[in-house]
């Protein structure tokens, strides 16, 4: 039976935070600025092209910094045999008001309606759960809400450890549970519980309406804000120098830099040591839009170091790491009614998510999205042991005699030298003044964007691309 209630936990959430009231972001035209300033703009994610556009478009002389050879950031769409696969970010969450739905209409890109329901859980031994069943634990999820509105600062896991002794359920509502638990919170924050503060289930990131996908690819976004930029790729950034009139950056080549690097930093908890440079870019202003991952490595030094409670601040938030799984088959075997599609299991934490991009046109492919641990160990497989383990669930699902996938792509963004992980989350403890403080300039020299300085929006793609267009205002209202 089709489960048609399963993201009733959004509204629960929505409703924990009805006294919050979400403006949408007002667009401005931009205003001519007689100026001279050279301004620098290190990364082009959607955070940094905006910032980079609107500034380009009043006036000011534009540069923009990239390592990689491409620019979209955690926005990356790549072709699979015609279907237009995005790595990273793929759906505007909330069309009403908000910008990157703005920006669509006006380039004319497509995007088509995605929902919830119909979605498909299937117990282990391949029994579909009915909306009944579902209804049921919806309402301790709902609980669950109330509790974190109670106790904000303590992890999931401890709101969890409290709640489940008292549920009377059996071992199948129990798997269902915390299959719920999985698929509403933890795979859409790219984190488990031990390491997610309760606040996060008590917060709206998104914009009210409908949520939308491209068929197309998000990239399509990135593309239109790229246009006419002096964007210069593999130029990775090693030290940030604020100390005189001017900001002098230090650059060197991203291919003479041992793509391990930040990894093993990143991994080991060890901070890099600072690199040589090849290029020093000189600049009256720079906007720093890069991803929180590489902030709290330290891979970019600044001289002079950063204020204690701007470290603090990025220190507090955590990077968690979603990654995908894109299998292409011969022919549908799933309801082509459905959106997602879950398979419970004894071990919550190893729930894969399904996506179907099939009630929107495609047909043939389903996507398998992984979070927090299970998803960086996904990282250490090689393809047929990822290709098993998405194959595995939907054996579990839709019986054995499934087709074998034509095409497989994966992503990898926990050991991505350039990314070091998806989402920002609050850690126990955190509270979202930490987005604020990271998004603080030092002196009216060096600014802050990206989706871990939106306290409003954190990690959104409309929240990293209001914080560049803010950054960016702030240089304008300062040559105003």
């Amino acid at each position: 039976m089709k489960v048609q209630s399963r993201r009733d936990f959004i509204a629960l959430m929505a409703l924990a935070t009805a006294g919050m009231t979400i403006l949408p972001y007002c667009k401005k035209k931009p205003a001519e600025v007689d100026t001279d300033e050279d301004i620098l703009v290190i990364g082009a994610g959607i955070a940094g092209l905006a910032a980079a556009r609107k500034l380009a478009a009043t006036g000011f002389r534009v540069t923009v910094l990239e390592a990689s050879q491409r620019y979209g950031g955690r926005i990356k769409t790549v072709d699979m045999g015609g279907y237009k696969a995005d790595f990273g970010a793929s759906w505007i969450h909330g069309i009403n008001g908000n910008p990157l739905y703005e920006l669509a209409n006006a380039g004319g890109i497509i995007t088509k309606p995605t929902y919830y329901d119909p979605s498909y859980i299937y117990d282990i031994d391949g029994t579909e759960i009915t909306a009944s069943e579902w209804r049921t634990i919806d309402r301790y999820l709902g609980q669950l809400v109330e509790m974190a509105g109670s106790n904000p600062d303590v992890s999931l896991q401890q709101l969890l450890n409290e709640l489940t002794p008292e549920l009377d359920l059996s071992d199948k509502m129990m798997r269902l549970f915390f299959g719920g638990v999985r698929s509403e919170i933890e795979i859409p924050y790219a984190v488990d519980a031990p390491d997610i503060a309760a606040r996060a289930l008590t917060t709206n990131d998104s914009f009210p309406g409908r949520d939308v996908i491209f068929p197309g690819g998000m990239s399509q976004l990135t593309d239109d804000l790229a246009v006419g930029l002096d964007i210069r790729y593999g130029t990775f950034v090693s030290e940030i120098s604020y100390s005189g009139d001017k900001v002098n950056v230090f650059t060197k080549n991203t291919a003479d830099i041992d793509s391990h690097r930040s990894c093993v930093a990143c991994h080991t908890g060890t901070i890099v040591s600072p690199l040589d440079h090849d290029e020093v870019f000189t600049a009256d202003r720079v906007i720093v839009a890069l991803p929180l991952g590489i902030l709290k490595n330290e891979g970019v030094k600044f001289d002079p170091v950063l204020p204690q409670d701007k470290q603090a601040a990025i220190n507090s938030l955590g990077i968690g790491t979603m990654n995908k799984i894109f299998l292409r088959f011969p022919d549908n075997f799933w309801p082509e009614n459905g959106y997602f599609f879950e398979y419970l299991k004894e071990d919550y934490s190893k729930i894969i998510e399904f996506f179907s991009p099939t009630p929107t046109g495609t047909e043939n492919i389903i996507v398998a999205v992984l979070a927090g641990e299970h998803a960086r160990s996904m990282e250490k497989k090689n393809d047929d042991e990822v290709r098993e383990l998405a194959m595995d669930d939907l054996r579990g699902m839709f019986g054995s005699g499934i087709p074998q996938p034509v095409e497989m792509k994966r992503t990898a963004w926990h050991t991505d030298p350039l990314s070091l992980g998806s989402y920002p989350h609050l850690k126990p403890g955190a509270d979202l003044t930490a987005c604020d403080k990271i998004a603080m300039p030092l002196g009216n020299k060096v600014f802050f964007a990206g989706d871990a300085t939106s306290s409003k929006y954190m990690a959104t793609a409309h929240g990293a691309y209001i914080s560049g267009m803010d950054a960016a205002e702030a240089i304008i209202l300062l040559n105003s």
